[in-house]
Order: structure tokens, then C-alpha cells, then sequence
């Protein structure tokens, strides 16, 4: 803690999260999400339960915390990332003056086995709250992001949050907590293997339109030791243009736009 907190001019606050928080949903199944993850077992992360902690917590449970209800905006960091440029911008002040709601650094697509119910289950939520739902005719939602245009399906595509930064209003507000809920009671995360990006993603969809979300073109960001996102302009950067999953087959960025 001592070194993370060196590392910024800024106060830096730890907290302590409980297994009311990080856990399993109370109603949750604990054989039968044991069976899912011998069953998905040859998947990424299928056989993990802290991953699914960690994904439902990241989700929606997180803005649930008494030290998230302080504040306005957060910006995600993960373990084991890079910058991998300057940063010559307030990003804060960036989504503040833009009224912005979220950003992204990368889109690509979720492994369809792991999710094999999750579309069918914000399509019912959808249906229940048709007031709260962009259309689908709006040129500027994300369902033709989300959705393939002949089949209606989902076509796997989700904005990568690991470089998130966010009007945190909007995940505690009604709409996206309730949408949390019902994905939550539903015990997907568990009996399948719902990841909190697709979650949030989906979310998006249904109450964002792309003017609320920002695109982090400038920012260089690298994850895993593999997904980069190189700026165009690189001049100053620890990568190349060839280097960006941007133009990777796996990437969905060609979608959104």
C-alpha cells in the first residue's frame, strides 16, 4: 500500500470489500455453479470461481460500496497494464466537460460459449422496460455494434473495460442497477460465465447512445502483454502502429464506427 500510495501527489484511500459485495448471489446454487465450472473447464477462466467474483462484483456490485457513493468518476486500472504513452490531458476533465458517460480503449469479441444465455436475458429485461431501451433503428445506438444485422443475434462484440473511466452516476443510477439485478438474480455469472465487460457492454446498449461514450484514440494502452491500442500518432510512444489490435481480425473496433 505504501507504494502505491508514493506513487501519486494525490490522497490515496484503501478499502476493505466483503463477501456481501464480492461473492455469490444469495441465491445462488452452489452445486450446480460448481458442475458449470468443471463443465467449462477447458475455457478461459471457465473453471474459476474467483474470476466470476470478480466479474459480478465489477458488473454492479462495486457501485455499491459505501467509498463509491463519494464519488463522481472513476478510472479503472488493472493489474499488469501499461501506458504506454504520455498523457498530456486531464481525462477526468475530458468526460467531465464532454458530458460523457464512459470510454473505452478497445472492442473485440466474448468467447460465445461462455455466454450462451446472456443475450436471450437482456432481451427479456428489455422487454419488461421498453421505455427505458434505445431503439434499435437509431443510427446512433450500439446495437448494430451488438447485434448482427441479419440474424439479430449477438455477434460477441463488447467495449474492453479495463481502461475505463466513467460517470459512476450512471451504473448507480435505476436503469443500470436494475439491469444489473435481473442479470444477477438470473445467476448467469455462476451457471455460465458472464464477464463484467459483456455485462456493461449490453448495459450500454440499452440506455447509452455512442455520443455518451468516448473513444480513447490518444490514450496508449497495453493489457496482458499482448492487446495494445497505439495512437496514430506514436512519436513519442513505446509502440508501433503494426502492433495495434485495432486492426487485429479479433477486434470488433471496425463495428462501433
Amino acid at each position: 500500500m505504501e507504494l502505491v500510495a508514493s506513487l501519486s501527489k494525490a490522497t490515496v484511500k484503501f478499502e476493505k470489500v466483503g463477501k456481501d459485495l464480492y461473492g455469490y448471489h444469495p441465491k445462488t446454487d452452489l452445486e450446480r455453479a460448481a458442475q458449470a465450472r468443471i463443465d467449462m473447464s477447458q475455457m478461459v477462466f471457465g473453471e474459476s470461481e474467483d474470476y466470476r467474483f470478480q466479474s459480478r462484483f465489477m458488473a454492479g456490485m462495486i457501485y455499491r460500496h459505501p467509498m463509491m457513493l463519494k464519488l463522481d468518476f472513476t478510472w479503472r486500472f488493472e493489474a499488469g497494464t501499461e501506458y504506454i504513452c504520455p498523457i498530456n490531458q486531464d481525462l477526468f476533465q475530458y468526460i467531465f466537460e464532454n458530458n460523457k458517460t464512459t470510454s473505452f480503449s478497445m472492442a473485440l469479441y466474448e468467447y460465445k460459449e461462455t455466454i450462451p444465455t446472456l443475450y436471450q436475458t437482456v432481451l427479456d429485461f428489455a422487454a419488461k422496460h421498453p421505455e427505458w431501451i434505445k431503439s434499435d433503428q437509431d443510427s446512433s445506438s450500439l446495437w448494430s455494434f451488438v447485434q448482427d444485422p441479419f440474424t439479430k443475434t449477438f455477434n460477441g462484440c463488447h467495449l474492453w473495460n479495463n481502461l475505463q473511466i466513467a460517470n459512476v452516476g450512471f451504473y448507480r443510477g435505476e436503469k443500470y442497477q436494475a439491469f444489473f439485478n435481473y442479470l444477477d438474480e438470473s445467476n448467469g455469472i455462476f451457471y455460465e460465465r458472464w464477464g463484467d465487460p459483456v455485462i456493461q457492454s449490453l448495459g450500454a446498449t440499452l440506455f447509452l447512445t455512442k455520443s455518451d461514450i468516448h473513444f480513447w484514440d490518444t490514450v496508449g494502452y497495453r493489457v496482458a502483454n499482448f492487446f495494445t491500442h497505439c495512437p496514430t500518432d506514436y512519436a513519442k510512444c513505446t509502440c508501433r502502429p503494426e502492433q495495434n489490435f485495432d486492426f487485429n481480425g479479433y477486434s470488433c473496433l471496425r463495428f462501433y464506427f
